[in-house]
């Protein structure tokens, strides 16, 4: 076939494709042809305007990586949903498209100078309080995204920002309406509340057999054991290999002299500097100019900390005379640097330029580092060392079990060859606390086929830094319902709670009928051997009562008599509680300061606009032509 491919390049009408093409590359680029043959593949169409794949798919690994960099480093990747990722990024890119499109229409836009002001005003992108634009390109790559691709993405937020910002400035709530929440929120509550615990009645509370029983059958779905498995495993743990490591001073020593070797060739220079700039004010002539003709002035004999203090335009040395300290290779741009780690001790440079201008570069000082001693660093060189070895060590022994256990019956000949112990676990289910079974990467192959029906071992799996495993399963449990006498205990202990909350409710109950006869709710708390307590102006956000109890009191309205304003309800942990509310004071307006009023307002005001916005980009949605393709 490839021969005819080559005897028909040689036709006439090939010859003349081919020069088409060249002709097309020539005057339009690579671009047209490709477009002219189909164009870039598109995922959805919104009003006749393409979302192509490939910006799907950059905006697809940007929100993946967004996600996995939120749950953290070590987290399983295989955790995402990829259907709902898709879907939701998709859903997304349609909706900005709509969003853009209605911002076109309404000649919406941001200058490119807006932008790049707003980039180099992003303190990420700065070193030492000034804009780097290596930085910037540095943290761009690491994210998968161009400059220009990031402007685009910037102006594009922006723009759709003016809408959503627009309408919400533009939503205002009445004073009136303000003054009502204002009531609502700073109301206070004064009431009285007694709680009947249900723990007091526990010890008096007996269940029967027959009562077990039938609560047993009538609930056994609420005592199955969950599938469930036997397995095996074996584990190779790196703290367990260390122990097994001896280090000898031979090889101590043998790391000493390749670090004190290190150490003879480091040392640290003290530089100090004349610099004259190169900027929107100052061409390189005129730079040069001015740098040269410091220069002559030290020629002549005039003091370098004298005219860097006078002339140098780095103004946090400059006051220093020009001084910068001490440091090693590898902190200055490499053509200061290489100038620098040039000169012998007291020599200063011609003028040598970077990209912040001119410099005159004096060498201050130059200090050896000081090497330390062999019994200094004994233990330094011993860990690391160790470290070392155990990596090497642990690298090859989960590579061996990796290999043994793929082509393994069992774990025998892979627990011999390693010397390691198989261990057992019995009852291994999806709700197991086990350290390796609890594990989500174990948990998602426990019960597959090739492990249960084809009774393989499973691969490697890393449950953390140091610590890998290998297990396989040995019988399989079905779902099952466990027997009367395995949850018997568990049964009479849920009868005898809800029997006490049962009674606890009764003597609420009879807490409540007395008061409604018309005695004090405290007389009858003392002999009925309870608590009353009484609460004065409580607000709605107060943290020094239970939350269940301040909510249920703001859910009560207020009549003359105890007997309207009592009532009873069940808490959490099967109390029961009797509440009376004695009071209600309404916020008042004119008590709250002009800063919170005002802060009131606008917050209405921004939640009234957030919901107009949202309208708005609900309406736009549904008038858009959308095709999912």
């Amino acid at each position: 076939m490839l021969q005819d491919m080559r005897k028909s390049a040689q036709g006439t009408v090939a010859k003349i494709v081919v020069g088409f093409i060249i002709v097309i590359f020539a005057l339009f680029g690579v671009e047209s042809i490709v477009g002219s043959l189909g164009g870039e593949p598109e995922v959805a169409s919104v009003n006749g305007e393409g979302i192509t794949e490939s910006n799907f798919t950059r905006a697809l690994e940007g929100k993946r990586r967004q996600i996995l960099s939120q749950m953290g480093e070590r987290v399983d990747p295989d955790l995402i949903d990829e259907g709902l990722l898709r879907s939701s990024v998709l859903e997304g890119m349609i909706q900005e498209e709509i969003l853009k499109q209605d911002a076109d229409d309404k000649g919406l836009f941001v200058s490119s100078d807006a932008v790049d002001s707003y980039i180099r005003g992003v303190e990420q992108f700065k070193v030492d309080g000034a804009f780097d634009g290596e930085r910037l390109q540095m943290i761009l790559r690491n994210a998968g995204l161009t400059l220009n691709s990031y402007r685009e993405s910037l102006r594009s937020q922006f723009v759709l920002s003016q809408s959503r910002s627009a309408l919400i400035a533009s939503a205002f709530v009445l004073e009136g309406e303000r003054d009502e929440i204002i009531e609502l929120d700073r109301q206070a509550r004064s009431f009285g509340v007694t709680t009947v615990p249900q723990a007091d009645y526990l010890d008096a509370i007996t269940v029967s057999g027959d009562e077990i029983d039938t609560y047993y059958q009538n609930n056994k779905a609420s005592y199955k054991k969950p599938k469930n498995v036997d397995v095996s495993f074996v584990e190779i743990k790196r703290e367990e290999l260390s122990k097994s490591i001896e280090i000898n001073d031979e090889d101590l020593l043998k790391l000493y002299e390749s670090e004190k070797v290190e150490f003879e060739g480091d040392e640290e220079r003290q530089a100090a500097h004349i610099l004259i700039k190169i900027d929107e004010n100052t061409e390189d002539e005129q730079a040069l100019e001015k740098i040269n003709a410091i220069e002559v002035r030290l020629k002549a004999g005039e003091e370098f900390s004298v005219l860097a203090a006078e002339l140098s335009e780095d103004e946090g040395s400059a006051k220093e005379g020009g001084d910068l300290g001490r440091s090693a290779r590898g902190v200055y741009v490499s053509d200061f640097e290489d100038a620098l780690f040039d000169l012998k001790e007291g020599e200063t440079t011609a003028p040598v330029k970077t990209e912040f201008g001119y410099h005159l570069i004096k060498l201050l000082a130059v200090e050896q580092a000081e090497i330390p001693s062999f019994e200094e660093m004994r233990e330094s060189l011993s860990n690391r060392l160790r470290d070392q070895q155990v990596a090497k060590l642990y690298a090859e022994k989960t590579e061996l079990l990796a290999d043994l256990s793929y082509a393994a019956a069992d774990l025998s000949e892979p627990a011999d060859e390693l010397g390691v112990e198989i261990k057992q676990l019995a009852g291994v289910s999806v709700q197991s606390s086990h350290e390796v079974f609890s594990n989500v990467k174990v948990q998602r192959v426990l019960f597959s086929d090739d492990l249960v029906k084809d009774q393989n071992n499973s691969e490697i799996i890393e449950i953390d830094d140091g610590y890998s495993v290998v297990f396989r399963v040995n019988t399989l449990h079905e779902e099952s319902v466990l027997s009367i006498e395995d949850v018997s205990a568990r049964v009479e202990s849920v009868l005898k709670a809800k029997k006490a909350a049962e009674f606890a409710e009764s003597v609420g109950g009879a807490f409540i009928a007395r008061v409604k006869g018309g005695e004090e709710p405290k007389d009858v708390s003392q002999d009925m051997g309870l608590n009353w307590q009484e609460h004065v102006d409580v607000k709605r956000d107060s943290i020094k009562l239970a939350r269940e109890l301040v909510a249920k009191v703001f859910t009560l309205s207020k009549s003359d008599s105890n007997k309207e304003n009592i009532v009873g309800y069940n808490a959490l942990g099967g109390n029961y509680s009797v509440v009376i509310l004695r009071d209600i004071k309404v916020g008042n307006p004119k008590e709250t300061s002009s800063i919170e009023v005002q802060s009131i307002s606008n917050m209405l005001g921004d939640s009234l606009g957030a919901g107009d916005y949202r309208n708005y980009q609900d309406v736009m949605v549904r008038k858009a032509q959308v095709e999912r393709i």
